[in-house]
């Protein structure tokens, strides 16, 4: 278990090329903010440049940087898929399923605001949950286990108030 947000889209209709190239497009704007403001976006691996293809986009925290107390700031792998691929054991579900856990390591706000940005592009064809909450979490320090930063970043990138992605929010 841990701090994770959830993506499902529906099989038949995971969204167009249109859809994904506009979202990879707006991922990119947004890690290249986030990495010119100390937030430090990689690949997939955690190392090197974030990992943009025709196809798909993977980003993760830096795993050759340390927070205070020791841990790198990498975690699970985020990946989006332009046609997305449905596990095996899956292969009767609706809607493809997938995941990430952050460990509410500085990445999360780059993943959240991809995720708002996702809901916005895809609608309905993407529905987005996460174990955070949409606003403050005051059992958090520093704003962690909520959304805020990825809001913040969204807004601040985008230039337009963020929306709330979750299919029931407590808003």
């Amino acid at each position: 278990m841990g701090y994770t947000h959830y993506v499902k889209r529906p099989v038949k209709n995971a969204g167009s090329a249109y859809m994904f190239g506009r979202l990879s497009l707006d991922a990119k704007t947004l890690c290249d903010y986030a990495n010119a403001n100390g937030i430090r976006i990689r690949n997939g691996e955690g190392l090197g440049e974030p990992e943009f293809t025709e196809g798909s986009f993977s980003i993760n925290g830096d795993t050759e940087a340390f927070s205070e107390d020791g841990r790198d700031l990498a975690h699970e792998t985020f990946y989006w898929a332009g046609i997305p691929n449905q596990s095996e054991w899956r292969i009767d579900d609706d809607e493809n399923f997938s995941f990430c856990k952050t460990a509410y390591k500085p990445y999360d706000a780059v993943i959240t605001a991809i995720l708002i940005r996702a809901k916005v592009i895809y609608g309905s064809c993407v529905r987005i949950s996460s174990d955070g909450d949409w606003d403050s979490n005051p059992n958090f320090p520093d704003g962690y286990g909520s959304w805020a930063k990825g809001r913040e970043l969204y807004e601040t990138v985008f230039g337009e108030v963020a929306e709330c992605p979750f299919e029931k929010a407590s808003v």
